[in-house]
């Protein structure tokens, strides 16, 4: 198997990357950043964008917050960096990519199998909605999401999370941008909710309104976040850094067999298309794609029966992501509520926790039911050392 590329070493891929629009607003945790270097791309170690300590706040009276720190930072890489820096690095080892329409049975015909990554024309009939994994048939979440210059960055330097049961959820974290060091503000706003309109919102004809319009927002929902805003040098990196839409979460059958008998699987966004607000996308790409490289390089026939095989190996790894990204659009049951008030009074629960978004198994675990979670409270008060 292989792919084509015009050999410009990345050049071009990255110019045309970085005139476009945000692909995303990713934080990628230890497991994927050991992968990274375990493939020789770390190329982004930079500190000025790492996040070595995750706040969280719950809005209430009084709020509910505390801060834990992660074992290893993580980081967040605008991916019109990021893709096209992993690109150059093929090509460079003599990789070969096109840049294209894509044309699935051409492909299937010329290769042993095919794997689609990301969402095109074609994924919806090629992958149809799989309805006993994707609960939903709308979006949960309005978004708004942008790289913004004015905010200062937290001590230690972190992502800050703000949740605001029944409105939405609100993120900002530092982020190394194409225009340079910024910081990522992103809000899910629950549809007809106080937050929505933000969502909509033109920003491109009147950029100081949609600005006042945000900072407002901000005092009222995440004061912490505004406290930190210069007010005069607030503002988007750049006109095109913002995105406003929404996702239905959804997870697509796995594979599908092409006109000549060959077969085609799916991955990353193409497969399992999670709503953002657990910050998984790129690491749960990652884990997938590493389950699904280990089992071509075992060999073929990569048949029916082996796309079987190795999508029931990476559902064990999606499922806790989706089913914890599914729980967090949904309001929080009495256990999650305890977990957290243990983890603000706890610096041992709150850096386990923290710790948790690099580990989603054991995220999940925590927060599934009544009695996981009294366990994990448990394992965790019992061996972590005391404060």
């Amino acid at each position: 198997m292989r792919c084509r590329h015009r050999r410009d070493r990345g050049g071009s891929a990255v110019q045309a990357a970085a005139a476009g629009r945000p692909v995303n607003i990713e934080a990628r945790f230890e497991q994927t950043r050991a992968r990274e270097r375990a493939l020789g791309v770390a190329h982004w170690e930079q500190p000025d964008h790492g996040v070595f300590a995750i706040g969280v706040e719950v809005a209430g009276r009084p709020p509910l917050r505390f801060v834990g720190r992660p074992h290893r930072p993580a980081s967040s890489v605008d991916f019109r960096l990021y893709l096209p820096g992993l690109a150059a690095y093929y090509t460079a080892r003599g990789g070969r990519v096109v840049i294209g329409p894509v044309d699935l049975p051409r492909l299937g015909r010329r290769h042993d199998l095919v794997v689609v990554a990301s969402g095109s024309p074609s994924v919806p009939g090629l992958f149809p909605r799989d309805p006993a994994r994707s609960p939903f048939g709308r979006p949960q979440r309005r978004l708004c999401a942008g790289f913004f210059r004015g905010i200062a960055p937290t001590e230690p330097m972190g992502l800050h999370f703000q949740l605001c049961p029944g409105v939405g959820e609100i993120f900002a974290n530092p982020f190394r941008s194409v225009a340079g060091p910024a910081h990522a503000l992103m809000i899910e706003a629950v549809p007809g909710g106080p937050l929505e309109a933000i969502t909509r919102l033109p920003c491109d004809a009147d950029p100081e309104g949609f600005e006042r319009t945000l900072l407002a927002l901000l005092a009222r929902f995440a004061p912490a976040v505004r406290d930190r805003v210069d007010p005069g040098e607030f503002g988007l990196t750049r006109p095109i850094d913002l995105l406003q839409g929404a996702i239905t979460p959804v997870v697509r059958h796995g594979w599908a067999e092409l006109d000549d008998g060959r077969f085609a699987v799916a991955v990353g966004d193409a497969w399992v298309l999670n709503d953002p607000i657990v910050g998984q996308g790129a690491n749960l790409g990652s884990r997938t794609a590493f389950l699904l490289a280990d089992a071509i390089l075992a060999g073929p026939p990569y048949d029916a029966a082996f796309c079987r095989a190795v999508h029931a190996r990476m559902w064990e790894a999606a499922r806790p992501v989706t089913e914890w990204s599914n729980a967090f659009l949904q309001p929080p049951p009495p256990h999650a509520v305890e977990l957290l008030v243990v983890a603000a009074h706890d610096p041992r629960v709150a850096d386990a926790f923290v710790e948790n978004f690099n580990d989603p198994p054991a995220m999940w675990d925590a927060l599934c039911a009544h009695e996981r979670s009294a366990a994990w409270l448990k394992r965790v008060r019992t061996t972590a050392p005391a404060a």
